[in-house]
């Protein structure tokens, strides 16, 4: 079923998302209130108003505190995972530019500091040491070649960690069992709202309607942010298009 598959409204472009949880919320809060008008009568609820009205404000008050939980975690996972993303290309451009200091260009740099070095133990120390003399600890092009290769390791490692964040935060998901207690809930306090016996049925219906129609846009935002690299709300790969772009310069 649609409804309890937060992946396949999350593939729907956002308005059909909306349309389909505000309209299922309403539509169902109005069926339920129209049920409970019908099975139970207006005097017997009006009887236990006092009653339900305490019950419905703890039950709507754990609700809301939950929705807000979970929308605060997708929230959360979301802005993580486009940090992550940023970070990820930020890497691959500084590990580029770390492959262009060691060529001097490419390769080709690397191959010279190592000739440097090489023609350096030939033509100066070899002769230094069969004279018996000492010879200097440090040889720039060594250096050079030990601090690069630190650095670009460093920054390797680091790209490969912000590779498996992004794959695990495209993993991410909320629990089902944590689905099933937000709509639940959410089916709960409507019911809820329409065992109070208000006059007039249609401010029932409006009541109850508006009640299901502030948790269905929270979740729609749940929804939404729960799968960040998919749906409209996705976070983009300009960043790595951007590195592109600078690396093909």
């Amino acid at each position: 079923m649609v409804m309890m598959n937060p992946r396949a409204v999350a593939e729907l472009p956002l308005w059909q998302s909306g349309l389909l949880l505000t309209g299922g919320a309403v539509i169902g809060a109005m069926i339920v209130e129209w049920t409970a008008r019908k099975l139970i009568p207006h005097e017997v609820r009006v009887e236990h108003n006092a009653v339900v009205s305490a019950v419905f404000t703890v039950v709507g008050t754990t609700y809301a505190v939950l929705l807000a939980f979970v929308a605060m975690l997708a929230l959360e996972g979301y802005n993580k995972a486009e940090a992550v993303t940023g970070h990820e290309a930020s890497l691959v451009e500084d590990v580029f530019e770390l492959m262009s200091a060691l060529n001097g260009p490419g390769p080709e740099g690397m191959r010279q500091d190592i000739v440097a070095y090489t023609r350096h133990v030939v033509a100066d120390e070899w002769p230094a040491q069969a004279r018996g003399q000492s010879v200097p600890e440090q040889v720039s092009a060594l250096q050079r070649l030990t601090a690069l290769y630190a650095i670009l390791l460093e920054k390797v490692t680091a790209l490969g960690a912000a590779r498996r964040e992004r794959l695990a935060a495209a993993r991410a998901s909320i629990p089902a069992i944590v689905w099933f207690v937000l709509i639940a809930g959410g089916g709960i306090s409507v019911l809820f709202a329409s065992l109070l016996g208000a006059p007039k049925l249609s401010m029932q219906l409006v009541t109850s309607s508006l009640l299901a129609l502030s948790g269905a846009l929270v979740l729609l935002v749940v929804v939404a942010l729960s799968n960040p690299f998919e749906g409209d709300l996705a976070i983009s790969d300009q960043p790595f298009q951007r590195v592109l772009m600078e690396m093909a310069n």
